[in-house]
């Protein structure tokens, strides 16, 4: 079982703990281990919709015949009959073999070939070596942190010269590869000097050399690095805030004191004195 925290997004693997059980995170948020809920890890009958678990060969309301496989894309399990992916939305009838898919390259409109590496699959451009990949090869490869999926990710890529910016004559902003919407260039982590192209409903679309650059980076704990600069910096943000507060609360006790001693009021006077060295 893995616990997000809810202030940085950081994961723990809390598999075994009791719940009730509390844990701290990095950023010092404590977090407490709730039971999992009765419909967690259960499928949904392709006949009836019911919540089924994914050891039933049959359904346990409508009496259907139940057959497990593995979504093409995200290998997540799902039940024969289904006609797309419950986790993130494949067609099933649509394998990953590494033929020419039905997308564009963003970058130069070659068609993009989907490859399988390890448990993930990549929508590669063979023109520009440009990779699109979907949300949830994103975060088995990044967010989830595990070196060995990293390491064989590294190892079927080229090795491409990373290029911090755009080649003269070149597309600044690049459309979806999917829903041909145009997307939105963010640097990746602070820190990690690389920019990519994404698709807040589809994925992200990385240059030659990008995303070997951005494994390396998460890999020498420079994602973690930058969660931690951006905890910092709301802190900063919101100490400021206080002390700006604060200021103007001074400021306004002080110009209305001059304005009781004026005429001629003394307790106004104390009030001030007790907020200064409060």
């Amino acid at each position: 079982m893995i616990l997000a925290c809810p202030t940085c997004d950081a994961r723990y693997d809390v598999t075994g703990y009791p719940a009730g059980q509390q844990f701290r995170c990095k950023c010092g948020t404590v977090t407490t281990l709730h039971a999992p809920s009765e419909q967690a890890g259960l499928l949904a009958c392709p006949q009836c919709g019911a919540g089924v678990p994914p050891t039933s060969s049959k359904c346990s309301y409508c009496a259907a015949e139940l057959l497990v496989k593995a979504c093409p894309r995200c290998l997540s399990r799902v039940f024969h009959g289904h006609k797309h992916c419950p986790e993130c939305g494949a067609e099933l009838e649509v394998a990953a073999t590494g033929e020419l898919t039905e997308m564009a390259c963003p970058r130069c409109e070659s068609q993009l070939r989907a490859r399988r590496v390890a448990d993930i699959v990549i929508d590669e451009c063979a023109q520009c070596q440009g990779l699109f990949l979907d949300h949830i090869a994103i975060k088995r490869v990044i967010l989830d942190r595990q070196q060995t999926r990293a390491e064989a990710l590294l190892g079927a890529l080229p090795r491409s010269e990373l290029k911090a910016t755009v080649a003269p004559g070149g597309k600044m902003y690049l459309k979806c590869p999917s829903c041909r919407v145009v997307m939105n260039r963010k640097l990746f982590a602070a820190g990690s000097g690389v920019i990519v192209d994404v698709c807040r409903a589809h994925g992200t679309f990385f240059d030659a050399g990008e995303l070997p650059a951005v494994i390396e980076f998460v890999a020498q704990g420079g994602l973690a690095a930058a969660e931690k600069k951006q905890i910092d910096r709301a802190r900063e943000e919101a100490r400021r805030e206080r002390d700006n507060a604060r200021s103007e609360q001074i400021h306004a006790s002080m110009m209305q004191t001059t304005v009781d001693l004026r005429t001629g009021g003394a307790s106004a006077l104390v009030d001030l004195l007790s907020l200064l060295f409060r």
